[in-house]
């Protein structure tokens, strides 16, 4: 990686990148934004078809408990991983399960599960931010450059690698028993079963991109540019790359932005985000122009 690193501080000092790659964290902010951009889009259409953007929200806030409880039980600050893959993936799993056996509305069941994990997440940061720098779990809340490490890295490669095996297999499944699940019932599949390998995976994917995104603001990442790529795609096919461009160009600009203000890195994306989703929502009336004419 210092190799890799020289090289774009070179590239920096040449001009031919923005000054700021001369520093380490850049290039790493860069190389999590180009693997997490095209993670969060291609997720995002699934929990766009799926709705389940509440669900999204809940996991991120559980990150703040698994955070906690990873200090707690003695994980270094910073690399708090199996507290919050446990955490959240034991929580989705739950929620899943209560879903389906309780006969409350799966939104009501979240909705439940957001409360508690909230309440508990406030409860273990305030207990943790007596022991521990608060500055070191606000990186896990709102995300930071400067927290992010090689080891963040490669975590994050190792989870974009098994996503994308996992979707180019089910992907066409979990789409079906989204939008018809007796349909995907007809057809032989399982549409239960598949809704719980999505979690898994949404939820895998939620915990590695917190280090840049930031828990309170990781349903932005995987939502926002979703609902953006809805305004200009005409079938499926352009929704979901363009979902996975929009949301790699909001992890890149956001990532500039931050690295230019000083800002949180997860704000700023969100905000890049935000104002991609306007644009395509403003372009939409003469793409339908465009249609009627030709």
């Amino acid at each position: 990686m210092n190799a890799l690193y020289e090289a774009f501080a070179e590239w920096a000092r040449a001009g031919i990148l923005p000054a700021v790659f001369v520093h380490p964290f850049m290039v790493r902010g860069l190389l999590g934004a180009l693997l997490l951009g095209p993670l969060f889009g291609g997720i995002g259409t699934i929990v766009v078809a799926r709705r389940l953007s509440f669900f999204v929200q809940a996991i991120g806030n559980a990150a703040m408990t698994g955070t906690a409880l990873g200090l707690l039980l003695g994980e270094p600050p910073g690399s708090t991983w199996a507290g919050v893959y446990g955490f959240c993936l034991v929580s989705a799993l739950v929620v899943t399960f209560v879903k389906h056996r309780g006969r409350i509305p799966s939104d009501t069941v979240t909705g439940i599960f957001l409360a508690q994990t909230l309440g508990l997440g406030v409860l273990m940061v305030a207990l943790v931010s007596k022991r521990f720098d608060i500055h070191q779990v606000e990186g896990a809340l709102f995300g930071s450059l400067l927290t992010l490490r090689d080891a963040d890295l490669a975590v994050l490669l190792v989870t974009s690698l098994a996503a994308a095996a996992i979707a180019a297999f089910f992907y066409n499944d979990f789409l079906l028993a989204s939008l018809s699940p007796e349909l995907a019932s007809a057809r032989g599949k399982r549409p239960i079963a598949l809704e719980y390998v999505f979690v898994t995976l949404a939820t895998a994917v939620v915990v590695a991109g917190l280090k840049l995104v930031g828990a309170l603001l990781v349903l932005v990442m995987i939502v926002v540019p979703a609902a953006a790529a809805q305004n200009a795609a005409r079938n499926l096919r352009q929704f979901f790359f363009a979902s996975i461009a929009l949301s790699t160009l909001a992890a890149v600009g956001g990532l500039l932005v931050s690295a230019t203000l000083p800002v949180p890195t997860g704000g700023a994306i969100a905000l890049v985000s935000t104002a991609l989703f306007y644009l395509t929502l403003a372009w939409r009336p003469f793409r339908r122009r465009r249609e009627v004419v030709s």
